[in-house]
């Protein structure tokens, strides 16, 4: 060893540090005064760590202590789901997935949370939103829906009809905002949410959709219907949905219940828009519910139906215009009211005018709404709807019973079968017919511009096409709006020979690579 600064060799040890330093230059020799340790058998023990353990001391292995952890992960989100009695079946599933490693991490509570579904969904026994799973386990439902998918795949398991109407009733029972509500009240709700929610499922509502959107939408209308003071604002914060679908579904809802306000024949159905249907729900639902308890009679061969013990809306009309014994008019009472019918040439022959029963409908609703009409009186200070009827009528609310089978659980094939007044089709099956309609007058509107510059003189106007065109222009906001991105790609695709059942099709971006761009 030489000293780092005159590199001479003649060194000393100092008493009180026992560092080296030079006899020449004085220089301290630092780090130099270092003394290996050799111990033997009576020499010091070190430390030993086991290979392949997790730390010191410890015998637990580290597959044994991740597969212990990934157990208690597991009965925790269970727990935390009301699953605690599936966990053995939740952990033999993971085990197959895995291969018996199971896992540590984020992405295995999300695959926690879908084996918890797809067991839900392939027992079909409860209801367990998906929704709920993701805020349990903190995870983004669109990560949570692909790993239900994959450990679909995987497992190869068959999913059981969904239980929207299974949904529903736990949803109500569970919301908060119902509370406050009577056990009445909320029976009615409940029913008539049901109700709703077959009827959902007939008109196909539901079909391709995420479940949630459409009963809080069912829940927030039948909330209305019965008074509480619910809105679909609250229920869609408290469900953790999007408010914008929720309106969405609320809003087709409306728009059905119009159509069977139609097609039941409904004297005022005309009045009857998506603004007030609410106001009419009450008579709606229970001509809804008396015609879903019909049966068909065999044998027949004109299609009608034969009833049970329910009433039917015509019957009731047809029997209020012609029992004479039971409606008695006075006559100051019957020019109040003559405004309603056509008076003949015969003396006591009255027929109804149909344009003025809508209004007679109404006032007749706000004369007994809530109360019923006393029997006919001698005295000449009654009023007229008092003197008027022989029987007690009762408000229209009454008219919903909540015996029909639709206000249960019932297979989709049964609720197929039943009648609620209107049939219709999938909304996805209506827009894409409506698209195919709009896509052909646009390729018939592009050839004619095409014809109309390849041979000027052959193009022969009409004074009729004329004026609707410049109507058309009129309403236009902006001058040179009547042709849109969809009317030049149309026109492109047309002057490259394609094919107008493949435009009507749709599928813009794929015949525009292969007819235009790779020609």
């Amino acid at each position: 060893m030489r000293c780092t600064r005159c590199k001479s060799t003649n060194f000393q040890r100092e008493e009180i540090s026992g560092n080296p330093y030079c006899i020449d230059c004085g220089e301290f020799q630092e780090y130099e005064n270092y003394e290996a340790n050799l111990g033997s058998i009576r020499g010091p023990e070190g430390t030993y760590v086991r290979i392949g353990t997790i730390g010191t001391g410890s015998v637990l292995a580290y597959k044994e202590k991740k597969i212990y952890e990934a157990k208690n992960l597991i009965e925790s989100i269970t727990e935390r789901l009301n699953l605690g009695y599936k966990n053995e079946e939740i952990k033999s599933m993971i085990s197959e997935i895995t291969d018996g490693e199971f896992g540590q991490g984020e992405w295995f509570s999300i695959l926690v949370g879908a084996c918890c579904y797809a067991l839900v969904r392939k027992e079909g026994k409860c209801v367990l939103p998906i929704e709920e799973i993701s805020v349990s386990i903190g995870c983004d439902l669109h990560q949570l829906g692909s790993m239900v998918k994959r450990v679909v795949d995987h497992l190869g398991l068959e999913f059981q009809e969904f239980d929207l109407v299974g949904l529903f009733s736990k949803t109500a029972s569970n919301s908060s905002r119902l509370s406050c509500v009577d056990e009445v009240k909320k029976e009615r709700v409940m029913k008539q949410g049901v109700f709703l929610m077959n009827c959902c499922l007939k008109w196909f509502l539901s079909t391709g959709r995420r479940p949630m959107p459409l009963v809080v939408a069912v829940l927030a209308f039948v909330g209305q219907v019965n008074g509480v003071k619910v809105k679909i604002e609250e229920l869609a914060k408290d469900m953790r949905v999007s408010l914008s679908t929720c309106k969405m579904r609320y809003r087709e809802l409306l728009v059905k219940l119009v159509k069977v306000a139609e097609e039941v024949g409904l004297p005022w159905w005309r009045d009857v828009n998506v603004k007030n249907v609410v106001k009419h729900s009450g008579t709606l639902l229970g001509l809804m519910e008396a015609k879903s308890m019909r049966k068909r009679i065999k044998g027949k061969e004109d299609g009608e139906f034969g009833r049970t013990d329910v009433f039917c809306f015509k019957d009731i009309v047809r029997d209020c215009l012609n029992k004479e014994t039971m409606y008695c008019y006075d006559d100051d009472s019957q020019d109040s009211m003559s405004r309603y019918f056509d008076v003949g040439r015969e003396s006591h022959q009255l027929s109804l005018c149909t344009n003025q029963l809508p209004t007679m409908c109404n006032e007749f609703d706000d004369g007994v709404h809530g109360r019923v009409l006393e029997k006919r009186s001698q005295g000449g200070n009654k009023s007229m709807w008092e003197r008027r009827s022989v029987f007690a009528m009762v408000s229209s609310d009454s008219w919903w019973k909540g015996k029909s089978k639709l206000s249960q659980k019932l297979l989709l094939k049964e609720v197929l079968e039943k009648d609620v007044g209107l049939d219709a089709l999938p909304p996805s099956y209506i827009a894409g017919c409506n698209a195919v309609k709009r896509r052909k007058e646009k390729i018939k509107a592009a050839k004619l511009r095409i014809n109309a510059i390849q041979h000027p003189s052959r193009v022969v106007v009409s004074e009729t096409e004329v004026s609707s065109e410049v109507e058309h222009s009129k309403k236009k906001r902006k001058i040179g709006s009547e042709i849109d991105w969809e009317d030049l790609i149309i026109q492109t695709l047309v002057l490259n020979n394609v094919n107008d059942e493949e435009i009507e099709k749709g599928h813009y971006k794929a015949l525009l690579g292969l007819h235009v761009f790779n020609s």
